[in-house]
């Protein structure tokens, strides 16, 4: 609601007349001088019209006594925040000078008022500008102006002191998390741990647990500030961060608690340690993304914890069943493999874990979100979809009428050609898959029809196994020599010397 004041009637606009018309006017009626009427100026811009113009003469007259130091505050459309700043000062030690009560202090009240509404506005302005996202050291800085926080208290990582997040101009990066006062801004040494993450591609330390090298190493200063640290100061601790190893300030160091990734993959520790903040707030944007391969890592981790090779084998079987949900347009309907409830690296790969499935494996609940989600494309594939289950093998070993599926755990895949196969049946014909025979014969046959240069006499029938059948190679550039038939010369490859054709007889 804006409330409009009428100018008061006896305000006198000086400007319509000259400086003869003011002096008598002075003379004559020295009460009329200003020292009553109440001003609300809307903008401090209504009283600047000129490159100088005293804002103060638009509604009153200086007292005689001040118009030798006037020229001292006038206030001009060019004018910076220092020069306001230092107006300001001198107003009021003027101010405190004068008179109580008096014409002179009246009129020093209302300049330094105007003063004051100027540099607000010159604030305002320059918070504007700085309402902008700002990049340095990779963190996208966002103005946070006014943001109510409900999750907690937040602290500058740059000076460490509180944010009033409603008092306060204050910036967050969007990537990292990373807070700071506006006037702490310049201040900022910490490279975005987004930035540190997306170039390392992973964790740094997987392998050393807590790497230190020693304070004297960093010659005594911190690793991120550069700040002098000793041992011998309280209030200059040096703080070891359980992730780098190295040591910092308390600054740099507010004893934040992480679970440390090399501690987890050799020790299976999920123990929280302190670190830096640099550290914790590149672990926080690590817990959650896949980037440890436990197999190259430390492949007798699945022995020694039962769980975890429990999840390998359940994700191993989860691919297998995506394979027959990407095809099924009722699976996608459904909302199946990607939207079951579990997370997606999951159903993407079997080998990839994160900091957050190891944690959540060791307290019980990633088993469980991987068995339903294991559960209900199951069923989907073997129970509610006709098309899927169309897609499901029958032993040619046995000639059973039952229909298995790879994942089943009497069933066995052909590693070359995927057929699926009872598991006995498998063992009992010496893990010898009919159905890679049956290709290779083929592939045998159409080379040996196809290449020009071979010569054979006698008709091969399909059912003789090719494979076993020799033949009397006899080059045109070297001697005769026994060889499974082949698109060129044994003696030609190895020597290098001839064009390979030769002439075979079944032998």
């Amino acid at each position: 609601m804006s409330v409009h004041v009428k100018p008061s009637s006896n305000m006198v606009d000086i400007r319509s007349q000259n400086d003869s018309e003011y002096d008598k006017k002075f003379e004559q009626d020295p009460g009329h001088r200003c020292g009553t009427g109440a001003s609300t100026p809307s903008s401090l811009s209504d009283y600047i019209t000129s490159d100088a113009d005293d804002s103060s003469d638009g509604r009153c007259a200086a007292p005689f006594t001040l118009r030798s130091i006037e020229t001292q505050l006038v206030l001009t459309r060019d004018a910076t925040p220092t020069d306001l700043r230092e107006m300001v000062k001198r107003c009021k030690e003027m101010v405190m000078e004068s008179a109580e009560c008096s014409e002179e202090r009246k009129w020093l009240v209302r300049r330094l008022i105007e003063l004051r509404l100027r540099a607000q506005e010159l604030r305002e302005v320059s918070v504007e500008n700085l309402l902008e996202t700002c990049v340095i050291l990779g963190h996208h800085l966002a103005p946070q102006k006014n943001h109510a926080v409900t999750y907690g208290p937040i602290y500058c990582d740059n000076c460490s002191a509180a944010v009033w997040t409603m008092l306060q101009s204050w910036y967050m990066c969007n990537d990292c998390g990373f807070c700071c006062h506006a006037k702490c801004l310049t201040a900022t040494c910490r490279v975005c741990a987004h930035i540190v993450a997306s170039e390392a591609g992973g964790y740094t330390f997987t392998k050393d647990i807590c790497p230190e090298r020693g304070l004297s190493a960093q010659l005594y200063r911190c690793a991120e500030c550069n700040a002098s640290i000793t041992f011998k100061a309280a209030w200059i601790e040096p703080r070891l961060c359980d992730y780098t190893g190295l040591y910092y300030c308390q600054r740099c160091h507010w004893n934040t608690t992480a679970p440390i990734p090399a501690r987890i993959i050799r020790n299976w520790d999920m123990e929280p340690r302190k670190v830096s903040r640099a550290a914790a707030q590149l672990l926080e944007i690590l817990e959650q993304r896949p980037v440890l391969n436990l197999e190259q890592l430390n492949p007798k981790l699945f022995t020694l914890v039962p769980d975890l090779s429990l999840v390998k084998k359940l994700r191993e079987e989860l691919q297998m069943i995506k394979r027959y949900l990407v095809f099924c347009p009722n699976a996608d309907n459904e909302g199946l493999p990607w939207r079951a409830g579990l997370r997606s690296h999951m159903v993407e790969n079997s080998g990839s874990y994160a900091i957050k499935d190891l944690i959540d494996l060791q307290n019980g609940t990633l088993i469980e979100e991987i068995r339903a989600a294991h559960d209900a494309m199951r069923k989907h594939v073997a129970e509610n979809c006709d098309l899927c289950r169309a897609r499901g093998h029958l032993c040619e070993l046995c000639g059973n009428d039952e229909v298995i599926y790879p994942w089943d755990a009497g069933s066995f895949s052909c590693p070359e050609c995927s057929t699926v196969y009872h598991r006995a049946c498998w063992a009992k014909r010496n893990h010898h898959c009919s159905k890679c025979s049956r290709i290779q014969k083929r592939l045998a046959l159409n080379q040996w029809q196809g290449d020009g240069n071979l010569q054979v006499s006698t008709q091969i029938d399909e059912t003789k196994d090719i494979l076993n059948l020799k033949y009397t190679l006899y080059c045109a550039e070297g001697p005769s020599v026994n060889y499974i038939i082949s698109g060129q010369c044994y003696v030609c490859l190895v020597t290098g010397e001839g064009e390979g054709s030769f002439r075979a007889s079944i032998t």
